[in-house]
């Protein structure tokens, strides 16, 4: 080991040893050299119209006034003289994902010092203060939240880099210092960026406000060799971080705030950091001192880091669509898969139609029984991939209603459901991986070792239920089913994916992604217990009960308590009457997690064990999954905090367990196709059903897919069948409906609701950023579709309501005449999966058994307002399928 690294970290003073013992962790976003890394042409993050590339120095660009004055007598100016970064998207902004892109630096140089990024790497934070050129500017700016454990790795940049002061003035225990830089809301509240002790603990009232599981700030994103590269950045609306308040009112625009890191020292001494130069005799460092560790906070005025900053205007969307007085006001409720769309639609929808369409999500079986209801205030429109059937609905009454209904159909939008994927190694990203529905179902079905509950107090009993061959299986790569998929990359896959799923509620998305998997006969086969060619079969868990090989060994006693010899348990999935269910023997609506196991086996200091859920949390919904993956959160509460006070008032509880660490990122997420653009995720190839051919979710392949709609319980609702794939199509494409119940609707509204349909489907399917534009990752209406809308609009305004009509009996209802789009369903609907026997014969759909009904209460609800453009919040809604579920809620306010 090198003496002179041993003699500077033992002379490091305490103040520096109990800063660094406060903060853990630091997490870093990667940067990635250009010419490595190849980008798919949709990317979200890619150039927009708004795209602007701004020069260290001698800036021409529109953003030059906002650049501070560069003194030629800078020892920085050597390190950024050439310096270029291009930002991909300046205006219209929401809470998505932009591109940042390097060019004219140096790579950035590694160090076994102190951090793995010792020099020439950038820093990124967002800012809502009026004048980028004001002394005070800094104070606006969004940084200090990757304090604390559980949010990276420790030793990516110098400690200091992740305060707003300096070391010294950080330290809790010797408050002699005066130096701060307070963080202050545009409310004017002013937070101290120095922490202070509470019991003998020291804590940063910053993290309050923000925090590692919230803040947006880029502590070290590294450069290629070559100097170029990029990386992508989260910009935040108020309603994601109302301490920035951008997007408000009085904060349209906001800042990406740039700063590089070089080879120079920036300060003098302690006033910028306590840092010591073990090539100098373990020395301060002198201000201006080259090739120098860059240690110091970028925000610390005893540094000259924040004189390098480069400052991009960001204009963003307004947050809260300001319809007139007197406009009507539509209640729209349904699938997930419109949330993007329905962002840019209603802003624009408020304006020309003068009606206020709030849309709510929520499960489309609990769209499809909502829009049937007769009470007062219940929607009269409702979005779907599925159309209403009996076999949706658990009453004779609620059938022979349905009978009685007349509902048209209008499709409305084609997106798709995709896998995507961030996956970030030594290597670098990774953007290609190919997924079939044989490896989707193994992951699905927690078969691997790193998809079940697990700890380190008892490894091998934590996976003692899996099948043997399954758990010699260490990494997905081992697999030589991912191996024969992902030939010429398998091996940069270094680490193992967190898998995050929407849930618990149902979903169509859902059902297209089971149909996909079911139409596959090796998909099948494994899911009836079947080994693969390689010996892998399905966690035992997930066998229909009674199975032979559904039985496991338990170390935990009727009790709960631990046990050190195990007696065998008979696990399986069962019906709601108690009878065995094979899962391949319908098609599921939600992602189950059937694993049983609870981790610690053998208790210590903890009062509870985990499970599945809390290993693995659902994600409420498309969007904030996709969100969730960009930021490489699996969001697992699988670590022990002891001084943590539960929702019961009992100390002690399971928490987050932090972000994916830098070159450890590997998250997989399904989602929809413009949530993935939207946080710049890569999506994978998925090979389509008894096929090795695989196809990427592009509009092309997205177009393809359409030649295999397939009539459902209606002839006028076609979605795609992936079992009747083109060679190119894409297999999880999806076209959503609006489903208009005519038989409660008024004369006013029907006006308002054609109309409505009229519009989304002509103007609202030109591609475009704009509102009332359609976003990236859908698909333009064909003109067939286009077609059946106009039609659809057709039959809402012209309807006519029966004046009386005589009350049906149960036994023969009534069934109207329902020419084109307008139907009642009069069969039961099972999406088709060619390799699922009697599904024909198949009455009301079964319900999953093994469903947690507890994974609400033990899943935290995940805070995220207003994920979209239009004033989107979060709320949790009871359905009618008994779960609470967490929709998405676009309203626009009313100008008073």
């Amino acid at each position: 080991m090198n003496p002179t690294r041993n003699r500077s970290l033992r002379r490091r003073s305490r103040a520096v040893r109990m800063i660094a013992a406060t903060i853990v962790a630091v997490v870093i976003g990667g940067i990635f050299a250009a010419g490595q890394v190849h980008l798919p042409a949709a990317e979200a993050a890619g150039s927009t119209d708004s795209k602007i590339t701004v020069k260290w120095t001698g800036d021409d660009s529109s953003a030059k006034e906002f650049q501070p004055e560069r003194n030629p007598n800078s020892p920085h100016v050597n390190d950024f003289k050439k310096l270029s970064v291009t930002v991909s998207q300046t205006t219209g902004i929401i809470d998505q994902a932009i591109r940042v892109s390097v060019a004219g630096f140096a790579g950035t140089k590694s160090s076994g010092v102190f951090a793995k990024n010792e020099q020439n790497f950038m820093q990124a934070m967002q800012c809502w203060g009026a004048d980028p050129l004001a002394r005070d500017f800094r104070e606006t700016c969004q940084w200090g939240g990757r304090l604390g454990a559980g949010n990276g790795l420790g030793d990516s940049v110098y400690f200091d880099n992740t305060l707003r002061v300096a070391s010294r003035d950080a330290d809790a225990f010797n408050p002699t210092e005066t130096g701060d830089v307070p963080f202050r809301t545009p409310s004017r509240a002013s937070i101290t960026g120095k922490p202070r002790l509470v019991n003998g603990v020291p804590t940063f009232d910053l993290l309050s406000y923000f925090g590692p599981s919230t803040t947006n700030e880029v502590t070290s994103a590294r450069v290629g060799s070559i100097g170029t590269g990029y990386f992508d950045f989260e910009t935040q609306t108020a309603d994601q971080a109302p301490q920035l308040g951008c997007g408000s009112a009085e904060h349209l625009r906001c800042w990406l705030v740039l700063v590089p890191r070089g080879r120079t020292f920036g300060g003098s001494g302690e006033a910028c950091s306590q840092i010591l130069d073990p090539a100098n005799g373990d020395r301060p460092y002198k201000y201006g001192q080259s090739n120098s560790i860059q240690a110091g906070s970028p925000l610390n005025p005893g540094c000259d880091y924040w004189d390098n900053r480069i400052n991009v205007p960001l204009d963003f969307s307004p947050l809260g669509t300001k319809c007139a007085i007197g406009g009507t006001e539509q209640r729209v409720i349904g699938s997930q898969l419109m949330v993007g769309a329905m962002s840019s639609w209603q802003p624009s929808l408020c304006q020309t139609i003068k009606s206020t369409f709030s849309f709510s999500t929520n499960p489309d079986a609990v769209a499809r029984a909502q829009v049937l209801e007769t009470k007062k205030n219940s929607p009269e429109l409702a979005f779907m991939g599925f159309p209403l059937s009996p076999g949706d609905l658990s009453t004779a009454d609620e059938r022979d209603l349905l009978a009685e209904t007349q509902i048209v159909y209008a499709p409305v939008a084609v997106s798709s459901v995709v896998i995507a994927f961030f996956a970030e190694f030594d290597g670098g990203r990774q953007q290609e991986l190919v997924l079939s529905p044989r490896l989707m179902a193994k992951l699905l079905t927690q078969s691997y070792k790193f998809t079940v509950p697990w700890n380190t107090t008892d490894p091998s009993r934590n996976f003692a239920h899996l099948p043997t061959v399954n758990q010699k299986y260490g990494f997905l790569n081992d697999d030589p089913d991912f191996q024969q998929l992902n030939p010429t990359n398998y091996n940069e896959f270094t680490g193992n994916p967190a898998i995050v799923l929407p849930g618990p509620a149902s979903a169509d998305a859902i059902i297209q992604v089971w149909r996909w998997i079911l139409a596959d006969r090796e998909a099948v086969a494994f899911l009836d217990g079947t080994p693969d060619r390689w010996g892998m079969s399905i966690n035992p868990y997930y066998l229909p009960k009674g199975d032979p090989k559904a039985v496991v060994q338990s170390w935990i006693d009727a009790q709960g308590n631990y046990t050190p010899t195990s007696t065998p348990k008979e696990v399986g999935l069962t019906n709601l009457d108690g009878s065995p269910k094979k899962l391949s023997r319908s098609v599921p609506d939600n992602f189950a997690k059937d694993d049983g196991s609870l981790v610690p086996l053998n208790r210590t200091i903890e009062r509870t064990r985990f499970d599945s859920i809390q290993f693995a949390p659902y994600t409420d919904n498309l969007l904030t999954g996709a969100r969730q993956a960009f930021r490489a959160d699996p969001n697992s509460k699988t670590s022990w905090d002891q001084n943590k006070i539960n929702s019961s008032g009992d100390v002690g509880d399971w928490v987050n367990s932090g972000a994916q660490l830098p070159g450890q990122k590997f998250m997989i997420a399904v989602t929809d196709s413009p949530s993935a653009l939207r946080y710049s995720l890569s999506t994978a190839a998925l090979t389509l059903p008894n096929s090795t051919a695989a196809v990427k979710p592009e509009n092309k392949a997205m177009a393809d897919a359409l030649g295999g709609l397939a009539a459902t319980s209606l002839d006028s609702v076609r979605q795609v069948d992936p079992a009747k794939m083109p060679a190119t199509g894409y297999p999880l494409t999806m076209v959503t409906y609006a489903a208009v119940n005519l038989s409660k609707t008024t004369k006013a509204s029907r006006v308002s609701l054609s109309d409505m349909i009229k519009q989304v489907s002509t103007s609202g399917q030109i591609p475009g950023s704009a509102l009332g534009e359609l976003p990236a990752g859908y698909l333009p209406l064909t003109s067939e579709l286009q077609a059946a809308a106009a039609a659809a609009a057709t039959a809402v305004q012209s309807f006519i309501p029966a004046t009386s009509s005589p009350t049906p009996s149960a036994t023969t209802p009534v069934k109207p005449s329902t020419p084109g789009n307008i139907g009642t369903a009069q069969d039961d609907f099972v999406p088709e999966a060619t390799t699922i026997e009697d599904l024909a014969n198949q009455a009301d759909p079964v319900t999953t058994g093994g469903v947690d009904t507890l994974a609400v209460e033990r899943t935290s609800a995940v805070s995220a307002g207003g994920l979209g453009s239009a004033g989107i919040i979060f709320a949790l809604v009871a359905g009618l399928s008994g779960l609470l579920l967490a929709p998405i809620l676009f309203r626009g306010s009313r100008r008073s």
